[in-house]
């Protein structure tokens, strides 16, 4: 009777802990924070691991815009900011598509190559500027983010600023251009 009660007991609490049956990728998919802060802590992740579509787990973080994730991530020494998805496109420039300012600060703090290119040549800045978001554009120039790079349609992320009639935004690249111009005379 007791060894009834003790096998009771034991599946109970396995099927109310779904987080051990859990991997990684499941746990950043179903927004499981603290799954994702379990499956960390107790080692043995490869957090460069590719899932069926190829991606990290960085990069599914960023995708589903799951910013408490990303944090957590990147608390890991040797998680690989700079890997890229199918497209090319790294956790930067998918933070930036998103615009979540929060994810792109937490990536920016792990120093990413922030002008790494898409396969349509496209930069985390380029992004930022074709969605509108200054407060991103902003965080990117303060970073070092280059103005000037252009992508496979040989236009700069100031072009695209002109081409949206975003004059703040426009303002904003063309005065960080002006700066590096003197800065290099």
């Amino acid at each position: 009777m007791m060894k009834k009660k003790m096998m009771l007991l034991a599946l109970t609490l396995l099927l109310s802990l779904p987080i051990f049956a859990q991997n990684i990728f499941t746990a950043i998919q179903e927004n499981d924070a603290p799954g994702v802060k379990f499956l960390l802590s107790r080692g043995g992740v490869n957090i460069n691991a590719k899932d069926a579509e190829g991606n990290t787990p960085i990069i599914n973080a960023v995708k589903n815009e799951q910013p408490r994730i990303v944090k957590l991530i990147l608390q890991m020494n040797d998680v690989d900011v700079d890997f890229q998805d199918k497209q090319g496109n790294t956790a930067l420039i998918l933070a930036c598509k998103n615009g979540n300012a929060e994810s792109v600060c937490y990536l920016l703090c792990h120093f990413p190559k922030i002008d790494a290119k898409n396969k349509m040549g496209t930069t985390a800045l380029i992004t930022a500027v074709n969605n509108g978001n200054k407060e991103i554009v902003n965080t990117l120039l303060l970073h070092g983010a280059r103005p000037d790079i252009t992508d496979k349609q040989h236009k700069t992320a100031i072009d695209y600023a002109q081409g949206l009639n975003n004059t703040e935004i426009a303002t904003l690249l063309n005065n960080t251009s002006a700066a590096s111009a003197n800065e290099t005379k």
